[in-house]
């Protein structure tokens, strides 16, 4: 009598629990992971050790470069516009916690209170300077 072999199953992997490990890792990363502002302009901030870190609901973020150009909210705009668009949003700005100026370290300080004195005139009372922490 002739006996018959068992046949031999392959060996397979089970991979949701690899699925299950894979997504909590990319939830973790996304969840952890600190997410930069980019501007429409290069600016280098000034570094300050002792600033204050503050926090805003609805940001509106005013970008002075090097060479003079500004950029509200991620669109280059010129003086009298930005006059405008800031006499449109003056109470919204004020509310959410004001205008965040990020001027380049390389403007002229002129240039920078030209730019408070026209935020400052259209009604705007809550300004903040922006700087980056210095290297340790």
């Amino acid at each position: 009598m002739r006996l018959q072999m068992p046949l031999k199953r392959r060996p397979a992997i089970n991979v949701t629990s690899l699925i299950d490990v894979l997504f909590l890792l990319l939830t973790f990363f996304l969840v952890t992971t600190q997410f930069i502002d980019q501007s429409a302009l290069k600016v280098e901030l000034p570094t300050m050790a002792h600033a204050e870190k503050t926090q805003h609901a609805r940001r509106y973020i005013l970008n002075l470069s090097a060479d003079g150009q500004m950029a509200l909210d991620g669109q280059i705009v010129d003086q009298p516009t930005l006059r405008e668009l800031l006499k449109q949003h003056v109470t919204d700005i004020d509310e959410s916690g004001g205008l965040i100026l990020r001027a380049d370290r390389q403007l002229p300080y002129g240039d920078v209170m030209s730019i408070l004195d026209l935020v400052r005139g259209v009604g705007i009372r809550r300004i903040t300077n922006a700087t980056a922490e210095p290297d340790k």
